[in-house]
């Protein structure tokens, strides 16, 4: 195995292993709306703890969700130039605007990370109820951000790998 299907089985495990948590997640929001609006409206008492919890735990299952976007293939695209260009230049492009892409997740995974460091010294927490360190949350834009970044690098390998197979060599 190589260090480019090392590299890669990894990282498809913890995109699918944030998958999983995004959509457990999702499963406890409709769980804690549903307890909300029977406590509110049948019971006369609403929770104190579940708007808090069904937005932090949306905010969770977006950006654990990213890496998996991006394994896919199933972000937004607006394709007129690629649809005009030749096969070898579409592949050109889409390799550099891969890597482009690498680039910009990795700057934000970093400066997503230094703010969880200075979350979690300082002891921020979220202004809600029932407070809990930033940190926590902010992470998960750190891994969706760094995780995304590494899936756009294999996009780039595994394209020029395919394309460098397919013309006997370096191009």
């Amino acid at each position: 195995m190589t260090k480019l299907q090392q590299v890669s089985r990894v990282t498809n495990k913890l995109t699918t292993l944030g998958v999983v948590i995004a959509s457990g997640a999702l499963m406890f929001i409709v769980i804690a709306y549903c307890y909300e609006v029977v406590a509110r409206y049948f019971f006369d008492q609403p929770t104190l703890w579940a708007s808090d919890l069904v937005a932090f735990l949306l905010f969770f299952s977006i950006f654990l969700m990213i890496p998996e976007v991006t394994r896919s293939g199933g972000h937004v695209s607006v394709t007129l130039l690629e649809d005009h260009l030749a096969e070898r230049a579409n592949d050109r492009l889409s390799s550099v605007l891969a890597l482009i892409s690498a680039a910009t997740c990795f700057a934000v995974a970093w400066i997503s990370g230094v703010e969880n460091v200075r979350q979690y010294v300082y002891e921020i927490t979220t202004i809600s109820v029932y407070p809990l360190p930033k940190w926590i949350l902010s992470s998960a834009v750190t891994y969706g951000f760094g995780l995304s970044g590494v899936q756009f690098l294999l996009t780039y390998f595994y394209k020029r790998t395919a394309r460098d197979s397919a013309i006997g060599g370096f191009s």
